[in-house]
């Protein structure tokens, strides 16, 4: 009898230290999921120009998600989205502004790599991965099969087609033949989204590559619904 009750207690013990850590678990959670949305809604409300007190704010916020629940994949991808952002506002031109950005890029990559590590399925962050490396890189073997990577576990989203195209038009002038192809397969597949499709002239637009997308889009039956479309007259002037 005295052995039952004994039993009893020590089952009773490891339910009360079980339960105690779940709660624990829980509230790290809970935490870590308030700093995150902190975090995404000082994103979201980004002034134009970027303020670099709101970037600060965000990162601080990103960072304490991070640390309470380091094994949870989208945080990491925030976190890199974050000093990808604080590196497009370091002025690169001086040594010391290059070393900074230098850094912020090292930064971004880990915390992508982690991220895909922790989750392999997640297409935005392999994509993001490609963009953040041709940076550094250009494009080259290993950006490439991020790119790779990213078309295997979405090959029908349209972040992973614009991410293409934004490496493609970046590094246009030194782009060999093989990334073209993948150039022109993303324009191909971003048609298929419709009216979503005027998210590539605006990215084409804001790192001044309309004239080397409109070229592009003049050939092909595939780009007839794009040239009949507003916006394609509206950036893309054709000789009368």
């Amino acid at each position: 009898m005295i052995n039952l009750s004994v039993a009893r207690l020590a089952q009773i013990m490891v339910l009360a230290i079980v339960a105690v850590i779940l709660a624990y678990q829980s509230i790290h959670s809970i935490r870590a999921n308030a700093w995150y949305f902190n975090a995404r809604n000082t994103l979201q409300q980004l002034s134009s120009p970027v303020d670099a007190a709101q970037l600060t704010r965000a990162e601080a916020a990103i960072t304490l998600a991070t640390k309470l629940e380091p094994t949870h994949p989208h945080y990491w991808h925030i976190y890199a989205n974050v000093k990808i952002l604080i590196a497009s506002n370091v002025d690169g031109i001086t040594a010391q502004g290059s070393d900074k950005k230098q850094l912020l890029y090292q930064q971004a990559e880990q915390a992508l790599l982690t991220s895909v590590a922790l989750r392999q399925t997640w297409a935005p962050t392999w994509i993001t991965l490609a963009q953040l490396v041709s940076y550094q890189q250009g494009p080259s073997e290993q950006v490439y099969g991020y790119i790779q990577q990213a078309k295997k576990v979405g090959p029908h989203q349209l972040d992973v087609h614009l991410g293409i195209i934004h490496i493609a038009l970046m590094h246009w002038p030194q782009l060999p033949a093989n990334y073209k192809a993948l150039y022109v397969n993303a324009l191909q597949l971003a048609v298929k989204h419709g009216y979503r499709f005027n998210a590539v002239f605006a990215l084409a637009k804001k790192i001044n590559r309309l004239e080397i997308l409109c070229l592009t889009l003049q050939f092909s039956e595939g780009f007839a619904p794009v040239r009949a479309s507003y916006h394609f007259k509206k950036h893309c002037k054709t000789p009368r």
